[in-house]
C-alpha cells in the first residue's frame, strides 16, 4: 500500500441524531486527485471536516497513513494535520498581513530572516501563476481569484502530502474558475501531493480530476474514474451530468 494513504471505512457522522454521512467507504493516496460532488446537504463538506478533525466520528474510522481515527481517538488526527494543506471556501486570509506574510504565516516566528521568507513565498506564488509584484500587497488589494491562489500557496508552505480544497472556485467567474482548476491539476501532476476537493462544479470536476465521488442522501451513489462517469448507466449520475 502507498505510504501516503487515507482510508474511509464505514464512516458515519450524525448531528443531533440526524444522519449526515452513512457508512462511507473509499480511499485515496498520493499523486491522485479526487473530487467529491453532491447537492446541498448531501454531506460532502462533512467528509472534509471529519478528515481534518473538525467534526467527531460516530461510527467507522479514517486511517491516515495507517493511523486509525475513530470516535474514541479523534485527537489522533492532530499530529497528522501538518500533512494537510487546507483551503476553505472562504480563503481566510489575514487582512492585516501582506501576501508574503499570509503565505508564510506558519513560519513567521521561527527565526527565519524576512529575506528568506519572502524568497520562499515568491517560489510558492510562482507555482500558482503569481509573480513577486503581489508580495507586498494586502488581501483587500487582490481580486477573488488572486486571493484563492494566495490561499493555495499558503496551503503548500508546509510541503503537505495532501491538498484539501473546499469549493475552491465558489463565487468566481468561469474564466478564473478554469485558471484555478488548471493550477490544481498541474500541482497534482507535478508533485506527490494528493488533491482532495469538494465542488458543485460538475463540468470542472469531469475535466480536471482523476476520480469522482458522487454523494446522494448522505451515501456514496457513484465512485469511479472521471473518464468513466459519462458511460455510467446510473440514473442519478445521468441526471447530474445532464444538468451540468
Amino acid at each position: 500500500m502507498n505510504k501516503n494513504t487515507v482510508i474511509f471505512r464505514n464512516l458515519t457522522v450524525k448531528f443531533e441524531e440526524k444522519m449526515i454521512l452513512n457508512k462511507l467507504n473509499f480511499s485515496f493516496n498520493s499523486s491522485s486527485s479526487v473530487c467529491v460532488i453532491g447537492e446541498g446537504s448531501s454531506g460532502k463538506t462533512t467528509i472534509l471536516k471529519s478528515l481534518i478533525g473538525l467534526v467527531p466520528i460516530d461510527k467507522g474510522e479514517i486511517k491516515i497513513n495507517g493511523c486509525k481515527i475513530d470516535k474514541f481517538n479523534c485527537t489522533k488526527v492532530f499530529p497528522h494535520l501538518n500533512k494537510f494543506g487546507v483551503v476553505f471556501q472562504k480563503d481566510a486570509l489575514f487582512d492585516s498581513l501582506t501576501v508574503w506574510q499570509n503565505v508564510m504565516f506558519k513560519k513567521l516566528n521561527l527565526g527565519i530572516s524576512k529575506k528568506e521568507l519572502i524568497y520562499q513565498s515568491n517560489k510558492l506564488l510562482e507555482k500558482v501563476g503569481l509573480d513577486s509584484s503581489v508580495s507586498h500587497l494586502y488581501p483587500s488589494e487582490l481580486s477573488g481569484g488572486m486571493k484563492k491562489r494566495v490561499a493555495i500557496s499558503r496551503a503548500f508552505s508546509d510541503k503537505p502530502n495532501y491538498l484539501i480544497l473546499d469549493e475552491p472556485t465558489a463565487g468566481l467567474d468561469p474564466v478564473t474558475t478554469n485558471k484555478i482548476f488548471k493550477i490544481i491539476k498541474e500541482l497534482s501532476n507535478n508533485s506527490d501531493v494528493s488533491i482532495f476537493a469538494i465542488t458543485s462544479d460538475v463540468k470542472s470536476a469531469l475535466k480536471y480530476f482523476d476520480q469522482l465521488l458522487f454523494l446522494k442522501s448522505n451515501k456514496i451513489e457513484w465512485l469511479g474514474k472521471a473518464k468513466e462517469a459519462k458511460k455510467s448507466k446510473n440514473l442519478f449520475l445521468k441526471e447530474i451530468l445532464k444538468r451540468a
